[in-house]
């Protein structure tokens, strides 16, 4: 395997922008790097360089931000753009097989007819994600579309989305239990046990898990791109990312390394933060050595719009011994010059929010902080 990634290391662009035999590529990491404009991007341009084939740009990330990203629905012909809400995925499989769980229900357990109908108006947790994802899953194996480009929701949703096989087994286990006093009490009174189409519906949607597992490990038609910056806690997040999609056999070759800074820069900030993520790229090379590692320098402006996107990976390059060895004096961090007062005694609640990367956690943090000092 390391072998493999040498070879790709070589290359002059990441592998999963020349597409090949991909059918699903899925963009993930840590809130804020970048996943949606890499993804975008990737798709964008693989529809132009291959006019006679389809492409499929899908989100799941519940804060939806790809039809941003292109401003307006990509013009490509070949280039279409999906947002999928995960909830009515969920309401979607309920409706088509509402029969089926009903009985099962009625079977598995001492519920009447009302209490099951109010079981299954419940919510389900975690389900509304791993239908959302079986979604996608159809799309692949409609094979209307030669390649499905995937802008996941941040690390924690979507390790739930790859989990899905082993969490709908599960579930499965679960249904298929409910009816185990069904079929013994059929065996009891009429001798055997024959199958309907409640036992049909568990098994077809075991055999959908099995093939759900067997493409997201597929080396050939899969792979799962994380996206990062040279940072401290998105090196870390990253690492245990890595890290699981390799317990679960997902193939990862390639990492992109969002946002550098140039080396040579007279902006005193630009030095500051390109010192800081030298020493992160010197621990990049080192901890994922197995992998190619791509970095993509830094925009002037927010990457949003056909012409933005189409010149995003112009800039990408391989993550080269030559370019970790430049290092930077480090400037003094600025500091706030006039922090503000602090919030009155009678607060008990303060809440940070905002957009995935804002600094919600280090505002948080440093609050907390400098509360318990004070």
């Amino acid at each position: 395997m390391t072998s493999f990634m040498a070879v790709e290391t070589r290359q002059f662009i990441p592998r999963f922008l020349q597409q090949g035999d991909l059918k699903l590529l899925l963009f993930g990491g840590k809130g804020g790097v970048g996943k949606t404009t890499c993804a975008a991007a990737t798709a964008l341009r693989l529809a132009q360089q291959s006019p006679e084939r389809s492409f499929l740009i899908v989100s799941t990330d519940p804060a939806h931000s790809l039809r941003d990203s292109f401003v307006h629905p990509p013009s490509l012909p070949n280039l279409h753009l999906l947002e999928i809400d995960s909830r009515k995925c969920l309401q979607k499989f309920k409706e088509a097989h509402a029969a089926h769980l009903r009985q099962i229900a009625l079977r598995g357990t001492f519920l009447d007819e009302e209490d099951v109908a109010r079981l299954l108006d419940l919510s389900m947790p975690g389900m509304d994600e791993v239908m959302a994802f079986t979604e996608i899953a159809e799309l692949v194996e409609g094979g209307e579309y030669s390649c499905i480009i995937v802008d996941t929701a941040a690390t924690g949703h979507t390790l739930r989305l790859l989990e899905l096989p082993g969490i709908l087994r599960q579930w499965i286990e679960a249904l298929d239990a409910m009816l185990a006093k069904h079929r013994y009490m059929a065996r009891l009174y009429a001798g055997r046990y024959r199958k309907d189409d409640v036992d049909l519906f568990l098994e077809t949607l075991s055999e959908e898990v099995e093939r759900l597992s067997a493409l997201l490990c597929n080396r050939l038609h899969c792979r799962f791109v994380p996206v990062m910056l040279a940072e401290r806690l998105s090196v870390q997040e990253t690492r245990r990312l890595v890290d699981r999609l390799q317990s679960l056999d997902i193939p990862v070759t390639d990492i992109v390394v969002n946002r550098i800074f140039p080396s040579r820069t007279d902006c005193p900030t630009c030095r500051e933060v390109r010192s800081s993520q030298g020493v992160e790229l010197r621990r990049l090379a080192s901890e994922f050595s197995d992998y190619s590692l791509w970095r993509v320098p830094v925009q002037s402006a927010e990457v949003r719009g056909p012409e933005q996107l189409a010149g995003f990976w112009r800039g990408v390059r391989s993550l080269e011994e030559t370019y970790l060895a430049t290092d930077l004096g480090a400037m003094p961090r600025p500091r706030v010059e006039r922090p503000s007062k602090l919030p009155r005694s009678d607060v008990s609640l303060l809440l940070f929010a905002g957009k995935g990367g804002v600094g919600k956690t280090t505002l948080a943090s440093a609050t907390a902080l400098r509360l318990a000092q004070a």
